[in-house]
């Protein structure tokens, strides 16, 4: 008993650490071989992202929402005495930035498959001492997520940035990504919000095709980060309540026989309480488990944890008629002995089963990735 109580407070006392880890994945970076022939004689534009936050991570919904920020810049144009008289100062914001940028080239951006158009915080164009230019942007936007995770609450989840050229091809501007940071170094706030643990994270430069033109394709730069649930919220969400609920409804089964008459009614009253107790549970975290169109580990368990406590209630409102109409003769009592000790047996095997069926590798099970660096 004493081994099982330091198990537990040694299992919920791990710290969980790897959801702040703030990283720099500037070496992690892929490029698609069309994007690096169609940049030869493009103009570059080089691009420093930095996600600030990623939140609201709802996989009910599909939807999470992301604060980031990017910074834009490419060598000096053309016309230098144009834009020096432009810039009176290094540095604008707001509507002062937004004027200079209408009279100049400068690249534009529109971020992939958001839901909902983002929301720029605040802008900068700075022109540097070489006469190179930067526009930053900081922004926020919600994105959809691929919730296709047979194993939850195991396994990972993929969550991805792609900003794309908006305004010129890739024959004539491409991005180049060079720094992608997860977090400022001063940081102290996570940048995962929430139940989750950053994984692994990488960024790609390919290019992006557009159904408002046929003819032209467009330089797009994308995020990635991998995260996955945490094993504490999953046990004190899921397995604790669920595996709790199972096993005092097997419990009852085990020790508390109908033979004893004033057992009958706290046994079927007792199963009743648990199935309905099940049903609860679900309706509570349903907007924490994705919707999708197959079963999941967590829907099956779910369905198993109904099943045996309701033939746990129907095996009880059998027997307890049985005995009150024949009496407790050695017959009905080893039938309800037989019973009794097949149920825990048949739970156990359909537990193996529901883990077994959602881990073979053509179910797309965990998605293996290298450590981070």
């Amino acid at each position: 008993m004493r081994l099982i109580i330091t198990c537990l407070i040694t299992l919920f006392s791990i710290p969980v650490s790897a959801a702040e880890i703030k990283l720099n994945i500037s070496k992690s970076i892929i490029s698609s071989t069309e994007a690096d022939i169609l940049s030869v004689k493009a103009r570059h534009v080089e691009v420093y992202a930095v996600i600030d936050r990623i939140y609201d991570i709802k996989i009910s919904d599909g939807s999470y929402k992301i604060e980031a920020e990017i910074l834009l810049k490419w060598n000096k144009p053309q016309n230098q005495k144009k834009l020096e008289a432009l810039f009176k100062k290094p540095t604008y914001a707001g509507k002062h930035a937004q004027d200079i940028l209408d009279k100049i080239w400068h690249p534009e951006f529109v971020v992939k498959a958001e839901i909902i158009r983002r929301e720029t915080l605040f802008t900068t164009v700075h022109i540097n001492q070489d006469g190179s230019l930067e526009l930053f942007e900081k922004f926020r936007t919600t994105l959809p997520i691929n919730t296709d995770i047979r194993t939850y609450p195991f396994g990972t989840l993929k969550l991805n940035l792609d900003i794309v050229a908006f305004t010129h091809g890739a024959e004539e501007m491409t991005f180049d990504p060079q720094s992608f940071k997860l977090g400022h170094e001063d940081q102290e706030e996570p940048v995962i919000v929430g139940n989750w643990t950053l994984v692994n994270a990488y960024a790609d430069k390919k290019v992006s095709h557009r159904l408002s033109t046929k003819d032209q394709t467009f330089s797009q730069n994308g995020f990635h980060f991998i995260i996955e649930h945490d094993f504490h919220d999953s046990m004190q969400k899921i397995f604790f309540p669920l595996g709790g609920i199972i096993f005092i409804s097997l419990f009852l089964n085990l020790f508390s026989s109908m033979r004893f008459e004033a057992n009958i009614d706290m046994r079927v009253m007792g199963q009743l309480t648990l199935l309905l107790t099940v049903f609860a549970l679900k309706f509570t975290l349903g907007d924490q488990v994705p919707h999708t169109h197959y079963l999941n580990l967590v829907d099956l368990l779910f369905i198993i944890g109904t099943g045996i406590v309701f033939l746990n209630f129907f095996v009880s409102v059998v027997m307890g008629d049985i005995f009150l109409r024949r009496g407790g003769n050695e017959r009905i009592i080893q039938i309800e002995s037989i019973i009794d000790r097949l149920i825990p047996i048949l739970t156990i095997i359909l537990i193996v089963a529901a883990f077994y069926s959602v881990y073979q590798p053509e179910n797309g099970g965990l998605l293996e990735l290298p450590p981070i660096k």
